[in-house]
């Protein structure tokens, strides 16, 4: 007669192909990947931050090149400057009379 092999259950493998050392890394790794400080969640988070900041900092080096270029300009052109006088802050000449109309 022929001897049956038992039929070898999940725990059965698993005890013969999984070792305690694998299940150590393993979650190990999904500590690190998912519920760490510098998880991979929180990384795309500051990774997005970053970006937003670095169009904020581009934004402000575009506005203080603007107003670099404006000085410049009023420091060397007389006229410009009387023009941004007489715009911006209602200032007048002698006998001129100014209206501002909102």
């Amino acid at each position: 007669m022929e001897e049956k092999k038992p039929k070898s259950s999940f725990l059965s493998w698993c005890r013969r192909y999984i070792s305690l050392l694998f299940v150590g890394l393993l979650a190990l790794y999904v500590y690190v990947l998912f519920f760490n400080d510098n998880s991979y969640g929180h990384l795309r988070e500051l990774q997005s931050e970053i970006r937003l900041l670095e169009a904020e900092k581009q934004q402000n080096q575009d506005t203080l090149n603007k107003y670099h270029q404006l000085n410049r300009l009023l420091l060397s052109d007389k006229e410009e400057l009387e023009r941004i006088a007489r715009e911006k802050y209602g200032m007048q000449r002698l006998g001129e009379d100014v209206y501002i109309v909102e």
